[in-house]
C-alpha cells in the first residue's frame, strides 16, 4: 500500500510548479499557475495512507510512478 509523509508532497508540489498560497491550521493549500490546485495535511510528520495518498495524487494530476520519481 503506497503511502508517503507530507514532506514529500511538498517537495513534489514544488518541483512540479506549484506554489503555496496558505495555511489554514494543519493543512497547506497549493495553486499551479494552470489552475490545479491541491490540500496537503500537516500531521506531525507521520504517513498518510493509501485513501488520502491517492486523492493527493489525482489533485496533483500525476501517477503514482511519476510521485516515486519527484520524491
Amino acid at each position: 500500500m503506497p503511502s508517503a509523509r507530507a514532506v514529500e508532497f511538498r517537495r513534489v508540489a514544488k518541483r512540479l510548479g506549484f506554489e503555496r498560497t496558505r495555511q489554514t491550521g494543519s493543512h497547506e493549500r497549493w495553486i499551479h499557475p494552470d489552475g490545479r490546485a491541491v490540500t496537503v495535511p500537516l500531521h506531525g510528520g507521520g504517513e498518510i495512507g493509501p485513501p488520502l495518498f491517492h486523492k493527493i495524487l489525482a489533485q496533483l494530476g500525476i501517477s503514482l510512478a511519476e510521485f516515486q520519481n519527484l520524491r
